[in-house]
């Protein structure tokens, strides 16, 4: 079937994807992110440093980077969650395609997830969850 990813939650639950970004296995705080745009603003946030963000968005990265705009220079969360990143940016601003800049950030990334799911357990509550990626 190929290379599999998966998120466990600190209570049990175990949610199923492919990785994305770099590979490895990263622990944080889950933060749900509702925006439908927006998402390298969210991503470069010094107040989410370590922090592992799930989109709610289906599709994330039809922007590309532009990291020198954001004046932080890399990412910042530790690991993202998306339903469907899109591979190749659409703007002519984009400086890199976001999955390239996990990878040289370290960010540890898992895509075709039930974001839905996961958002419903998590909702209402603090949670930790573990990104682990080439299982």
């Amino acid at each position: 079937m190929g290379t599999q990813a998966r998120i466990v939650c600190e209570d049990g639950p175990v949610f199923t994807g492919s990785p994305f970004g770099a590979r490895g296995t990263v622990t944080g705080r889950l933060i749900i992110e509702t925006t439908a745009t927006g998402y390298e603003r969210v991503i470069v946030d010094t107040n989410k440093v370590g922090a592992i963000v799930v989109f709610t968005s289906p599709h994330i990265g039809n922007t590309g980077l532009n990291l020198e705009a954001s004046g932080t220079g890399n990412i910042q969360v530790a690991g993202i969650i998306s339903r469907d990143p899109v591979p190749r940016s659409s703007s002519t601003h984009a400086k890199v395609e976001l999955e390239a800049q996990m990878a040289a950030d370290g960010v540890v990334g898992i895509r075709d997830v039930d974001t839905r799911a996961l958002t419903r357990h998590a909702r209402g509550r603090e949670l930790t969850v573990t990104i682990e990626s080439d299982i």
